[in-house]
């Protein structure tokens, strides 16, 4: 019998899986079989998420798209799919979007 794994935070006594130090929802892409995905593979969806969206921004609806962004952040619980990705302009749209993200962030650390 193996010993089990303790947490990978340094100093935690506590085994894996360790419940005061829970793994953020976008810590580790994973395909569909829950393994981690690949830089080439994450490179590859995002390819294909530009090519099926034209490079049409979700944002704006302007064309081309330098970047692909989760519709719904990981952080707010979306998927790390092909169906949240989307083509964005990384200005301003993308920077924007990211800047509101951040502020609900603070507003639910406020509020919490």
């Amino acid at each position: 019998m193996r010993a089990s794994k303790l947490c990978s935070v340094p100093d935690c006594p506590n085994p894996q899986p360790c419940p005061e130090h829970e793994r953020k929802p976008w810590d580790g892409r994973t395909g569909r079989h829950g393994r981690m995905r690949s830089g080439s593979a994450e490179q590859r969806l995002n390819r294909l998420v530009m090519l099926r969206y034209e490079g049409r921004c979700h944002v704006c609806g302007g064309y081309g798209a330098d970047e692909v962004d989760h519709v719904v952040p990981l952080s707010e619980g979306g998927s790390d799919g092909a169906e949240n990705r989307r083509p964005i302009h990384s200005v301003p749209c993308h920077r924007d979007k990211t800047a509101a993200e951040a502020q609900r962030a603070r507003e639910r650390r406020k509020n919490g």
